[in-house]
């Protein structure tokens, strides 16, 4: 079963490669993995504003320079964890309530395979469908 973690900075620069977050491989498939990132690019409750549905993208491009050793600490949460971008879920624009219910539906396959997922938003409702899908898990 591969581990995953993000490729070698002195192997593949920074600034190459599709955007994913902390580099990790975009991967479905599951098994194996200790923790997804999932975006959730909506902004269907903002009234003023909008644009956080743009969030998802704008972390994984701030979080190239994320890496995965923290010396205070002393780990390498690579060397602990199975990590992966799994990508976006899909939302409609435009209709709050068909988002929701969309997130949380794909947000619940990936929490019945395993991982703790870990959510990057858009607007507040995506805590809701988050919350709805590990209540069914």
């Amino acid at each position: 079963m591969p581990r995953y973690g993000p490729p070698d900075a002195f192997e593949t620069p920074r600034f190459s490669g599709p955007r994913t977050f902390m580099r990790l491989p975009h991967v479905k498939d599951l098994a194996g993995v200790d923790v997804a990132v999932v975006g959730i690019p909506t902004d269907g409750a903002q009234v003023f504003r909008s644009g956080s549905r743009f969030g998802p993208e704008a972390i994984r491009s701030a979080s190239v320079m994320l890496r995965n050793y923290n010396p205070i600490l002393d780990v390498d949460v690579c060397e602990r964890l199975s990590l992966v971008d799994y990508g976006d879920v899909a939302t409609v624009p435009g209709s709050t309530v068909e988002s929701v219910e969309r997130s949380a539906a794909e947000l619940r396959d990936v929490a019945a395979a395993g991982p703790v997922t870990l959510g990057l938003g858009g607007d507040h409702t995506v805590l809701l469908a988050e919350l709805r899908a590990l209540a069914d898990v």
